[in-house]
């Protein structure tokens, strides 16, 4: 229901860059909360903390790197949709939207292709960038960012793909080595820890149905059913501490 409810809101929605970015900030870091709950509850409160805190800095310095140097996603820079910017570069936004749609690839890599890292991190790595093949198009029709020099998908270019299937293959590793005891004993990632992305992409969904982009439309539509619907494999919630 809560899906459909977002799905209802990006379709309304005419011009999502123009709102105050307090209002953005505010609406990513409501939609990012089910996740970070439902990691803590797996891993407990110090390990699912500390995990948040890798996941949410490092795509920020990386993001920060990106602008300056173009490596490893191209060039591009930030408008000031998404409030303030961290070192003048990348807003500080960015530390809460990742994290959701990585945990949620993480999720159906585990419950889809295994645990054992030869299928592990290359599957986490291929949803996050069908991922960005849904948020990417989404992000630049709302005016949260800009290309140097546009590409020919949705005016996204190429590099930016071959950069998010390189760093979510190097945070699915790092995930990974953070988790392998959970592994170890069978479990896989929860499926809740994707109940965030289940709204992301059902409100950029409709967004993007909104602004008649239609394929990376109904990629989230598909990435929103699929996180929903995934399955549990072994292993329960881990103790709170």
């Amino acid at each position: 229901m809560a899906a459909l409810i977002f799905f209802g809101t990006g379709l309304a929605l005419a011009d999502l860059g123009a709102g105050p970015s307090a209002v953005s900030a505010l609406f990513l870091v409501l939609m990012a909360l089910p996740a970070y709950a439902a990691l803590i509850r797996w891993l407990g409160v110090r390990r699912g903390l500390a995990l948040l805190l890798l996941l949410s800095v490092l795509p920020l310095l990386v993001e920060a790197l990106a602008v300056l140097t173009g490596v490893p996603y191209g060039r591009f820079s930030y408008g000031g949709a998404l409030g303030p910017k961290a070192f003048g570069l990348v807003p500080w936004t960015v530390a809460v939207a990742y994290p959701p749609v990585f945990l949620a690839s993480a999720a159906a890599a585990s419950s889809l292709a295994g645990t054992e890292a030869r299928r592990f991190l290359p599957a986490t790595a291929l949803f996050a960038l069908l991922a960005d093949l849904v948020l990417d198009p989404a992000a630049v029709r709302a005016g949260f960012w800009a290309w140097d020099a546009p590409g020919p998908y949705y005016g996204v270019p190429a590099a930016n793909f071959v950069g998010w299937a390189i760093t979510g293959l190097l945070y699915a590793a790092l995930f990974r080595h953070l988790v392998r005891d959970r592994f170890a004993a069978g479990e896989t990632v929860p499926p809740s820890v994707a109940a965030s992305a289940v709204l992301i992409f059902g409100f950029w969904a409709g967004y993007l149905l909104r602004e008649r982009l239609l394929l990376p439309a109904a990629l989230g539509l598909f990435l929103a059913a699929l996180f929903l619907s995934l399955p549990r494999r072994g292993g329960g919630p881990g103790p709170h501490r």
